[in-house]
């Protein structure tokens, strides 16, 4: 039971860096990781006026958050229905990956549920959910997978934490 709240307290812990973190990415300090370059071209032949800009970016923010789906997502876990990949943490407790839906938790829930089962994982102790979110987790041998529901009702959104380890 210890290790179910550690890992619900490192996921939501990581939740709220994530959901904190959206939409700042224009500030930029010293100790910043994230290093990006643009470069802006214009051409003007013809009475044509075409700009062009270019840029890469490393792909991790100062909290140690990468951007997109890890490559290291287990096959066997599916990814939460009409959900968009915020971004991945690794933590001692396992990798914590953030997705983000206008889909109500018990709408995502539902098919994850049916695809970590048939991938041969028994759903552990202390199931908590209600309408506006919870918690669930499974396991399979040594590795376990849980999923975290939080419906934000002013932007009609659900956050969806997925960790596996």
């Amino acid at each position: 039971m210890k290790t179910k709240l550690n890992l619900f307290f490192t996921a939501l812990t990581a939740m709220v860096i994530i959901i904190s973190g959206c939409g700042k990415t224009d500030q930029k300090t010293e100790g910043d990781k994230k290093d990006t370059t643009k470069s802006t071209t214009q051409n003007t032949t013809a009475g044509e006026n075409k700009t062009q800009t270019t840029g890469s970016e490393n792909k991790s923010n100062e909290l140690g958050i990468k951007e997109g789906m890890p490559a290291d997502y287990p096959q066997d876990v599916p990814q939460p229905i009409n959900s968009k990949c915020l971004g991945s943490l690794n933590t001692t407790e396992g990798t914590v990956v953030t997705f983000e839906s206008t889909e109500k938790p018990k709408a995502i829930l539902a098919p994850f549920t049916e695809g970590v089962e048939k991938a041969g994982f028994k759903k552990g102790e202390g199931e908590m959910m209600s309408d506006d979110g919870g918690m669930v987790l499974w396991n399979k041998d040594k590795r376990e997978v849980s999923i975290m529901l939080a419906w934000d009702k002013e932007k009609n959104v659900c956050s969806v934490v997925v960790t596996y380890r």
